[in-house]
């Protein structure tokens, strides 16, 4: 790219399937019987984890009424499903946009496989150019839309004159499991539903608004509560970043603490309990570096954009850093209103800080960390400047 061009977040839109079911209904009328054995087992699952609802495209109170089915349904669900999401995310990004700008499509998923994929589909049915690259990133868990971001650095390093579609898309609901264990109490409690699209493209200079030849259509500014749902009415958040810097490391010798298989009756998650504390230990180090060079410290940081992988993760992280409750706010409310749905989460808060008070939203100089986590036990960040 060229030196005086920077990669830029243009815009986000967002979406998530059907109305948000409430956490303590979910438990009530069905998880209540699945985990009546395991001691404790509301209070992780309605309590611990500090979520309030959750949009689910399989709810469990009538997908699993009648047993839990094999791993071919679930998948065609999810393929379904992230067709339909992407359908309602992908338009927004590029309204008023010339599509024929658009030289590679990267989607990422770790609840599914199908090939082709739903970014098949998507790029003929959004009228894409018929040699855009399609980059497909699988089942790289929670940190995985900052690996289809570098994906997206790495196209518009090669081709500036282009712009980038990256989407997250997760069906974590078509994986529930009749394991009546604490481990999967926590688990199916804290996961949900979503996907995120963002366009991205290349910029004059490190400083000044980010613009396009024509604007994003913007949400109206408010109060980003319960009633701003994910999905604004087809009309994306326009974000105006440029990305400065990435950097991804694994914890050695953490690979048992996340994880995620396959079985016969579909996916399995492992969650330790360990996991807030090792996360505590390695991200200032994690920091330091990503910032080294950058004549920043972490104090210059205003916005903190964390992938809300659970309550415990998001203290970990602010107490690491000394971060306010405004710099958390975007991350809790997150997951307090859509749960974590692995990749898409971090986008979803970021669409959250977007449309967020106008004393929290971004500032133009102001600089944002995204960070997630995810199996390995791997960090991903991206240091961006609005």
């Amino acid at each position: 790219m060229p030196a005086e061009m920077f990669p830029a977040l243009l815009a986000v839109s967002t979406a998530a399937p059907g109305a948000p079911i409430a956490q303590t209904d979910i438990w009530d009328e069905f998880y209540a019987a699945v985990f009546a054995d395991v001691p404790n087992a509301r209070r992780l699952f309605v309590e611990a984890n500090t979520v309030e609802r959750r949009h689910l495209n399989w709810d469990p109170r009538t997908a699993f009424r009648d047993g839990v089915p094999p791993v071919g349904p679930r998948v065609e669900a999810w393929e379904q499903c992230a067709l339909d999401l992407g359908r309602r995310t992908l338009p927004a990004v590029l309204a008023g946009r010339d599509r024929s700008k658009v030289g590679t499509f990267v989607m990422v998923t770790s609840t599914g496989y199908a090939c082709p994929g739903p970014d098949s589909q998507l790029v003929a049915e959004l009228g894409l150019r018929p040699d855009v690259r399609r980059v497909f990133v699988g089942h790289m868990g929670c940190y995985a839309a900052l690996v289809g971001l570098r994906a997206a650095l790495d196209a518009l390093a090669a081709r500036p004159d282009e712009q980038v579609l990256l989407t997250c898309v997760e069906v974590t609901s078509a994986h529930l499991r009749g394991e009546a264990t604490r481990e999967q109490a926590v688990v199916h409690g804290l996961f949900g539903d979503a996907c995120a699209s963002v366009l991205l493209g290349a910029v004059q200079g490190d400083t000044g608004p980010v613009a396009g030849p024509t604007p994003v259509p913007t949400a109206a500014a408010g109060p980003a509560g319960p009633a701003d749902g994910p999905d604004l009415g087809g009309v994306a958040v326009a974000i105006g970043a440029r990305v400065l810097a990435t950097r991804t490391e694994v914890v050695p010798d953490t690979a048992e603490h996340m994880s995620i298989r396959i079985h016969e009756e579909g996916f399995r998650l492992r969650l330790s309990p360990a996991i807030p504390s090792l996360i505590r230990a390695s991200t200032p180090g994690f920091v330091d570096r990503l910032l080294a060079g950058t004549g920043l410290t972490p104090g210059d940081i205003r916005h903190w954009v964390l992938h809300p992988g659970g309550p415990r993760i998001i203290d970990a992280v602010g107490d690491a850093f000394g971060l306010t409750d405004a710099q958390l706010r975007p991350s809790r409310e997150t997951l307090r209103d859509y749960g974590n749905c692995s990749s898409v989460t971090v986008l979803l808060a970021l669409r959250r800080l977007m449309s967020g008070d106008a004393g929290q939203r971004p500032a133009p100089g102001d600089y944002a960390l995204l960070m997630a986590f995810g199996p390995g036990l791997t960090t991903e960040a991206a240091l961006v400047r609005f």
